[in-house]
């Protein structure tokens, strides 16, 4: 017979973790899957290293816009100690402080492929080939997050390009650097790695404007921002 649990959610980054943990609070028993590492994107390829990495050029570019500190600001970001900063924030990639917390509140943490296999049954399929059965006798919620998409540019796939996974990781910063896409992430990863060390950053837009969702003021302080540190920013093209 089935594991039988009253919620099961398939997914454990935060909107995953929260299911869960709300349906422990409220006397339902809980189970939650997961593949790769409990916290989900934004512990370990998100918001957590993106906001480590730009931190420290962001502290130095605020001291340089004032009068008096931007005399004392006359050496560079110490790389190492930057990325050392980050593999801190997220605990070298591993998820012992999430599978603590399942243990706290008595939520059951099952490691591997969660799929539905019928009306609230999930199977989980383990990296050594065992299916666990489970079942749930309220509800699955199924919270699986994304995975970053391929542009269907010829050429690229075979390029070995960077997602947001490898360049939150990075353990050198590139001498050049290329950004497809004015979005969100790829400004602020842009940014980062310019004031990182990054001698050449081009970011690439086939919209006209960065930062595409938001007011257009926005993308244009950001491309005035960029160009002033001597980043390039090209909009209304197409990458081939």
């Amino acid at each position: 017979m089935p594991d039988e649990f009253d919620v099961i959610v398939i997914g454990a980054g935060p909107p995953g973790e929260n299911a869960a943990g709300r349906a422990a609070d409220n006397g339902l028993s809980a189970a939650i899957i997961e593949e790769r590492l409990a916290g989900g994107e934004c512990s370990f390829y998100g918001c957590i290293p993106s906001k480590t990495l730009i931190r420290p050029g962001d502290v130095l570019a605020a001291a340089r816009r004032v009068p008096g500190a931007a005399e004392a600001v006359t050496g560079t970001i110490d790389v190492a100690a930057a990325l050392a900063q980050r593999d801190y924030m997220t605990n070298n990639w591993t998820d012992q402080g999430d599978l603590g917390w399942f243990e706290s509140k008595d939520v059951a943490f099952f490691r591997g492929h969660g799929r539905l296999a019928g009306e609230r049954a999930v199977e989980v399929a383990g990296s050594d080939g065992e299916v666990t059965r489970l079942r749930a006798r309220v509800a699955v919620c199924v919270a699986c997050g994304t995975t970053p998409a391929m542009p269907p540019i010829e050429g690229l796939a075979e390029a070995s390009p960077w997602d947001n996974r490898d360049a939150t990781a990075v353990k050198e910063i590139p001498r050049r650097l290329a950004v497809m896409g004015g979005g969100a992430i790829g400004v602020e990863l842009a940014q980062a790695f310019r004031r990182l060390g990054s001698e050449e950053v081009t970011v690439i837009e086939g919209a006209p404007r960065l930062l595409g969702r938001e007011e257009p003021f926005a993308g244009d302080e950001v491309k005035a921002a960029f160009e002033a540190e001597g980043m390039v920013v090209r909009t209304r093209v197409r990458v081939v």
